[in-house]
């Protein structure tokens, strides 16, 4: 047997395999034997059938096998050996002859590799990267606090309705004159909150009105989104387009939210029984809030700059006639056409030149991941799924949340992202620190801009 491998460029190379038929008869041989043993033919005893008629039976497939066997195991301990630094992974190649195992006694396999490029990149302050700190006024504050009382706003049933009321109610479609339509659309106990009616004027039809009163309004002013509207009406949302707006709403219930009193009770339903105990405290406390959130948002902004700047400074190339061919080749669901190809394909060799250099960064600086570090990165996980669905972080207790971290971590596939996630901060912390930081403090609004700024790039 015989490997070498031949550079085409500093990117593309071909690994030769040239086999014989000493290399794997033997271990043909040994599998024949061991499929005579157990083989079942009529006419022969078990185990005593001639060993021509084994071979005109499976011998061909048995040769493939092992020879696939070998190649296979022969090509991965060549690249290990070789400590070659492949993207993707070998694809037979375009070069490939024709393989005839019954006519040939010596067989070349030809494999197309891709080399990752050399990264040389000094990472020091003569590269200069923004950092943002979002300003955190007034303005911020009184916006959560107005989130907080209408979080925990209380309920009470009401006579008339106000700008912010829930009504419950049957809603009948009618035509332009208000008269119902028999057959027309009928959706019983539909409830609504006038705070989101979108149409000042539709809103005003509502505003004032009481139980039993019958409130005619074009539904499709009052709720622009076909969503909202197949909801209320109970009906597909493909079918929204064709019905006619005009509708009436019977009313049956009223319901006002008295929006939380700023008090002992509204702290400790937000934060925690006592966490917090006047208000001077909680407003200390929102801004606490906001500077962390905003410090991780500013550093994960940063992230996203210092990469764009790491990315040009190392201008890596690319061997993108192989990947296309590996992405193509490896996509099982056959979902990759030449047409997805080429307009995803920037998005994925972006990716890939970040993942070389974050490697090489890592590798450099020795980075490891301890059990600790994957603990702190599934906690982030499950903080950041209770914050998605609205739960505050005191309801769950800290046992509670440690089952959560553990569960977390009991498959292979989530610990290897966590420790993925931790070696991309430990990256990202080391430019950090090495790195000029242009900063800026800005407005959150301006902050958001930022990102519409690069979606339109």
């Amino acid at each position: 047997m015989n490997i070498n491998k031949t550079e085409k460029d500093d990117l593309n190379a071909v690994i030769s395999l040239k086999i014989t038929a000493e290399d794997y008869e033997p271990k043909v041989d040994k599998e024949l034997k061991e499929y005579r043993k157990n083989a079942q033919i009529k006419g022969f005893r078990s185990g005593k059938a001639p060993m021509g008629l084994i071979k005109k039976m499976v011998g061909n497939q048995i040769v493939v096998q092992e020879i696939d066997k070998l190649v296979s195991e022969s090509l991965t301990n060549f690249l290990i050996d070789e400590k070659l630094n492949i993207m993707g992974q070998p694809l037979p190649s375009e070069e490939q002859q024709q393989i005839d195992l019954e006519n040939e006694k010596e067989h070349e396999f030809l494999f197309d590799i891709a080399l990752a490029p050399d990264i040389s990149l000094t990472i020091d302050e003569k590269i200069s990267v923004p950092y943002y700190r979002i300003k955190i006024d007034d303005k911020l504050t009184e916006e959560e606090i107005e989130k907080h009382k209408k979080q925990f706003a209380k309920a009470e049933q009401s006579d008339t309705v106000g700008d912010n009321s829930y009504v419950k109610g049957n809603v009948v479609q009618t035509d332009t004159q208000g008269n119902k339509i028999e057959e027309g659309i009928f959706s019983e106990d539909t409830m609504i909150s006038t705070e989101v009616i979108k149409d000042e004027k539709e809103k005003a039809k509502f505003t004032g009105a009481g139980i039993k009163d019958a409130v005619n309004f074009d539904i499709k002013k009052a709720f622009p989104n076909n969503t909202e509207i197949a909801g209320i009406l109970k009906i597909d949302k493909e079918k929204v387009d064709e019905i006619e707006p005009n509708f009436q709403f019977v009313i049956s219930e009223i319901t006002n939210y008295i929006p939380a009193e700023i008090n002992q009770e509204l702290f400790d339903k937000v934060y925690g029984k006592d966490s917090v105990k006047s208000e001077e405290g909680y407003r200390e406390k929102i801004k606490s809030n906001f500077e962390k959130v905003y410090k991780d948002e500013s550093d994960y902004r940063f992230g996203i700059d210092a990469k764009d700047i790491l990315l040009e400074k190392a201008n890596l190339e690319l061997p993108g006639e192989f990947l296309k061919r590996w992405l193509k080749a490896t996509d099982r669901e056959e979902k990759i056409n030449d047409e997805i190809l080429e307009k995803e394909y920037p998005i994925f060799e972006k990716d890939t030149q970040w993942q070389l250099i974050k490697g090489h960064i890592a590798k450099e600086q020795d980075f490891k991941v301890t059990d600790e570090e994957l603990r702190t990165e599934s906690r982030k996980f499950t903080e950041a799924q209770f914050m998605q669905y609205g739960l505050p972080l005191y309801s769950l207790p800290e046992e509670q949340m440690a089952s959560f971290i553990d569960k977390n971590l009991e498959k292979e596939e989530d610990r290897s992202r966590f420790a993925e996630r931790a070696i991309e901060n430990k990256v990202i912390y080391f430019v950090k620190d090495q790195v000029k930081l242009k900063k800026k403090t800005i407005s959150l609004d301006d902050f958001k801009k930022l990102y519409e700024q690069s979606e339109s790039k």
